[in-house]
């Protein structure tokens, strides 16, 4: 009996570890597995502005370069950015794009964000020009 109750400890043992290897496993899984989202936009989503010189947004996470882009429509959904969006070369962390100077109206504001390890995100708001 007593060799049966050692048996039982010891698988009980080992499942408890079983379940924090888990446990753990899959917190760093998590933190691996990175999107990059939005901290600040500039302009922000909904102002109401005077001519932006640029578009710039910061992501929590480093970005792709290659693979991440930023552009700007007008109303009609027309493109009115004609440089191509950047990222910063030391942080890689926010992107901009350069614009035109800017007729008062609608405009949306629509980027994708290729985190560092392959993850994309995407989003787009709106500003207005007064």
């Amino acid at each position: 009996m007593h060799n049966a109750s050692f048996h039982y400890s010891a698988v009980r043992a080992f499942f408890r570890l079983c379940a924090v290897v888990s446990a753990l496993c899959l917190a760093s899984i998590g933190q691996a597995w990175a999107h990059a989202h939005p901290e600040s936009q500039s302009p922000v989503a909904g102002a109401v502005v005077s001519a932006p010189q640029e578009v710039r947004i910061t992501y929590d996470d480093a970005l792709e370069p290659a693979f991440s882009s930023l552009s700007v429509s007008d109303a009609s959904g027309k493109q009115v950015n004609s440089a191509k969006s950047e990222v910063d070369a030391s942080t890689h962390k926010t992107m901009r794009v350069a614009l035109p100077v800017l007729p008062a109206g609608e405009y949306q504001v629509k980027w994708v964000a290729v985190a560092d390890d392959g993850h994309r995100t995407q989003g787009s708001y709106k500003f207005t020009v007064k």
